[in-house]
């Protein structure tokens, strides 16, 4: 089990960088007019078509590369809690590895069908809407259901609490989002505290896999419920 978790943080921390990445060249390569990171949503930036679009106007010359790390993230999300899950006992490991894969499915459908007028013209729309709802609320759910487990055991009680917090917030952010889309607040903004969650807690959950194989005093990540010594002698 234990050769599991750095495979596991590799594949989270390729993800989120990849995906961070992807995101920051795309904004990066809209000329007219420029991209809003507070105003535009995530998934403009996926749009293969110019023009306006629920109020916002979409021209991304780089959609490709925005797509291609949606799919790629989503790919490594679902083979990185496919890995955590072999770490865990329980129930908790087969509610994560089928809440990763969801998530992953998400992603991939975000990559695949794109938030535009086009797609709202030939019906694809709603497998966008689709793909954004799995990805956001299985990332978040996923982070603090795990957090409510790992809470419980003294080496695992920092990444539980950190995991509690951030599914909680991306999941206020999601509903927030939702009930203020026509408030003329900045969506954009208020939609990347629901995704940038599900980032940040693949890296500080990738950090607390390392440290559990490098460290024999820092936080294992394992659902069980055990006190640290049978934690210990079981790994």
């Amino acid at each position: 089990m234990s050769k599991l978790r750095p495979l596991a943080a590799a594949a989270f921390l390729v993800g989120a960088v990849i995906y961070l990445a992807a995101e920051a060249i795309t904004a990066a390569a809209w000329k007219s007019p420029s991209y809003s990171y507070a105003d535009n949503w995530i998934s403009d930036l996926g749009s293969a078509t110019a023009g306006v679009f629920q109020g916002r106007e979409l021209d991304s010359p780089l959609h490709v590369v925005m797509n291609s790390g949606f799919i790629i993230q989503g790919l490594l999300f679902g083979i990185a809690t496919v890995l955590l899950s072999r770490t865990i006992s329980g129930r908790s490991r087969t509610f994560t590895a089928v809440t990763g894969i969801v998530t992953m499915i998400g992603y991939i459908l975000v990559g695949t069908f794109h938030g535009s007028l086009q797609a709202q013209q030939n019906g694809t729309l709603a497998l966008h809407f689709t793909g954004a709802t799995l990805a956001i609320l299985g990332g978040n759910v996923l982070a603090l259901v795990l957090g409510l487990h790992w809470r419980k055991t003294p080496r695992t009680r920092l990444i539980g609490l950190t995991s509690i917090v951030l599914g909680a917030v991306g999941l206020v952010s999601v509903t927030a989002l939702f009930l203020t889309f026509d408030a003329g607040l900045p969506s954009g903004a208020i939609e990347r505290g629901s995704v940038y969650t599900i980032v940040i807690w693949q890296l500080a959950v990738a950090i607390a896999l390392l440290r559990s194989r490098t460290d024999a005093r820092a936080p294992h990540v394992d659902a069980n419920t055990a006190s640290p010594n049978t934690a210990s002698t079981s790994n």
